[in-house]
């Protein structure tokens, strides 16, 4: 019933958000943050525009009106009513009848997906441009005379984003983000605010071991003026993940990060593990979403990015069919017990190390081995069943923590749930066994 519950509140945030026409900047991202922080409390933030942000600096806040092609009789060609793609984002305004000819110039298709719209932005250069459907352009009437007309400003405003910091107990630090500039594209990225929002959620409600610093902002500008704006904070941040197109039709994988072999890719692949799930294993590359400016210098945070159906591998991104019947909610709230168990993992990440310095501690004694002893293994048949007994979990982490390994290395070595460890740990804490290492 939960999970009903909760692909319900998905499906009518996907309903609500997806018509927003959203920028990098601009109003359609403050109603979409404000819609958002009703489900989960986040602060709202904006950047004014023509702030330094290293090599950056915040635009003009654009605003889009209306805009349309119609022909010489009044008929609309394109319509931004119909799709907020149809007009690249960032356009400066038009208002001019010109000849088919001068028309082409500033229109964008795709030949090889005739009835996909394009998504196109021009954001540092300033220009006009629409998107239609190929075949739609193809049947366009070389004789017409037609009229161009976009109402759009450029003006002094603010890059708005929105942060939530979790507080734990560790001292350890992990960053969780998403985008929220692209407008009426599901999977990317409507998907992740979706799943981001949710997951804030659930996770505010939680006793916490570590911090979780949870950001949504604009893509790449968004995310160097944030890390801009928090340097220090951002230059202790243990690892972080970006969520982006997580609720398409396509197979589950996973981004690695830069590293390759970080406590983040760790989890990532123990829980897909562990949950049976076949995956695609990415590798990390530039090309990407915000992950290339938080591992960038000084910061170099190895950040992984969990998908179904990832960008740039499905035909449909970047145009107007990567739509609401694209993505399912069922998959959306699939992706969000994915990323809840991932944190479960990092939850469960702990380093302990041994209180008993020389052989294995007598348990009899206090209470945590059998009071009759000689049946333990007897017929053992099945090592890693019997490997997976309380007594056996014990034993392994007795054995294996040396103050340097965490739960989760010891859960890859051993193949024993972190979860179940940690429990394990948690007792042998209270027998005076194990310490916690800070």
């Amino acid at each position: 019933m939960e999970n009903d519950n909760l692909k319900e509140e998905a499906e009518n945030l996907l309903r609500e958000l997806f018509p927003i026409n959203r920028s990098i900047t601009g109003s359609g991202v403050r109603k979409s943050l404000k819609i958002l922080s009703k489900v989960a409390d986040f602060e709202i933030k904006g950047v004014p525009s023509g702030t330094k942000c290293y090599d950056w600096e915040i635009p003009p806040e654009w605003e889009l009106k209306d805009a349309y092609v119609e022909d010489s009789k009044g008929k609309r060609i394109i319509d931004i009513k119909d799709s907020n793609l149809h007009v690249m984002g960032y356009s400066t305004p038009v208002d001019r009848k010109v000849p088919y000819s001068e028309l082409i110039a500033h229109i964008h298709t795709m030949s090889d997906m005739p009835d996909a719209i394009p998504y196109r932005t021009s954001y540092y250069d300033r220009k006009f441009g629409f998107c239609m459907k190929h075949r739609d352009f193809i049947a366009l009437d070389k004789k017409e005379t037609y009229h161009m007309y976009i109402d759009s400003s450029l003006k002094e405003g603010s890059l708005t984003y929105g942060e939530r910091i979790l507080k734990g107990t560790s001292g350890k630090e992990f960053i969780i983000s998403t985008y929220c500039c692209h407008p009426s594209l599901a999977n990317d990225n409507l998907s992740g605010m979706v799943l981001w929002v949710l997951l804030l959620r659930n996770l505010s409600k939680r006793k916490l071991r570590h911090t979780y610093r949870f950001v949504i902002a604009p893509e790449t500008i968004g995310a160097i003026a944030y890390c801009s704006l928090n340097e220090e904070a951002m230059k202790n941040i243990e690892a972080g993940l970006v969520i982006t197109t997580v609720a398409g039709p396509g197979k589950r994988g996973y981004k690695r990060s830069f590293m390759g072999s970080s406590i983040i890719d760790m989890a990532i692949e123990h829980v897909f593990r562990q949950s049976g799930i076949d995956f695609i294993r990415y590798p990390f590359d530039i090309q990407g979403s915000d992950e290339r400016q938080f591992s960038s210098l000084p910061f170099r945070i190895p950040i992984c990015t969990i998908t179904k159906d990832k960008y740039y591998e499905y035909p449909y991104y970047h145009t107007s069919l990567d739509n609401l019947d694209f993505i399912k909610s069922d998959w959306l709230i699939e992706a969000l017990g994915i990323y809840l168990k991932v944190i479960e993992s990092l939850e469960n990440s702990i380093v302990y190390a041994p209180l008993n310095h020389a052989c294995e501690p007598m348990l009899g004694k206090r209470g945590a081995y059998p009071k009759t002893g000689g049946a333990i293994n007897q017929n053992r048949k099945d090592a890693e069943k019997d490997k997976k007994s309380d007594l056996d979990v014990i034993k392994w982490i007795l054995f294996l923590s040396d103050g340097k390994k965490t739960l989760l290395e010891i859960s890859e070595e051993t193949g024993i749930d972190s979860s179940r460890l940690n429990e394990a740990a948690i007792r042998l804490c209270k027998l005076s066994l194990l310490k916690e290492v800070k």
